[in-house]
């Protein structure tokens, strides 16, 4: 069965904290989806932000997602909602 977006949205945030702990994945949300084509495999392009680390907020300020956040992007394969890749994504300035 395919990976629907919200299981590799889920995959995506769950590979973020067993790479990069939990304490560098507070306040994580979607920001993009895009469904691409990477080495012949059908994936899912997932860009996910969280509030830097180095970044000090209160507990209720990260609740909000109050904060300066970095950006990943994770692809992830349809076929079964493995989490190949995790590059980061830079921002373009607004």
């Amino acid at each position: 069965m395919m990976a629907t977006i919200k299981e590799a949205a889920e995959n995506a945030i769950a590979f973020a904290q067993a790479v990069l702990g939990p304490e560098r994945v507070v306040g994580a949300r979607i920001e993009e989806v895009e469904s691409t084509t990477v080495a012949g495999d059908d994936a899912w392009l997932i860009t996910l932000s969280m509030i830097r680390p180095d970044v000090l907020v209160g507990n209720l300020a990260a609740a909000l997602g109050v904060g300066k956040r970095e950006y990943k992007t994770f692809t992830v394969r349809k076929i079964n909602g493995e989490v190949t890749s995790m590059k980061i994504r830079e921002l373009a300035d607004a």
